[in-house]
C-alpha cells in the first residue's frame, strides 16, 4: 500500500507523541496481545550480539548500459 504524504505525516506524528506504556496498553486491551512473563532470566548467561553483514556469493549486478541485460514487465 502506498501511503500519501498527509496519512504518512499523521501516522509519524501518532507514533511520535505517544507514551510506549499507553501504546502497551492499546496492544494488550484492544488488539488481545498477549503478554508473556512466566520465563526466569536470573542467572543466566547471555552471549553479546554482534552485527552482521550479508555477503552474496555471486554478483547479481545487471549492467544497465546494454538494454538486453535488463529485466523489462508488462
Amino acid at each position: 500500500m502506498k501511503l500519501n504524504k498527509e496519512i504518512k505525516n499523521q501516522i509519524d506524528q501518532y507514533f511520535e507523541n505517544i507514551e510506549s506504556k499507553e501504546l502497551y496498553d492499546i496492544a494488550v486491551g484492544k488488539y488481545g496481545f498477549v503478554e508473556i512473563i512466566d520465563f526466569e532470566i536470573d542467572s543466566q548467561t547471555f552471549e553479546k550480539v554482534s552485527q552482521s553483514y550479508y555477503c552474496p556469493n555471486s554478483d547479481n549486478a545487471l549492467d544497465t548500459n546494454e538494454m538486453d541485460s535488463l529485466l523489462l514487465a508488462a
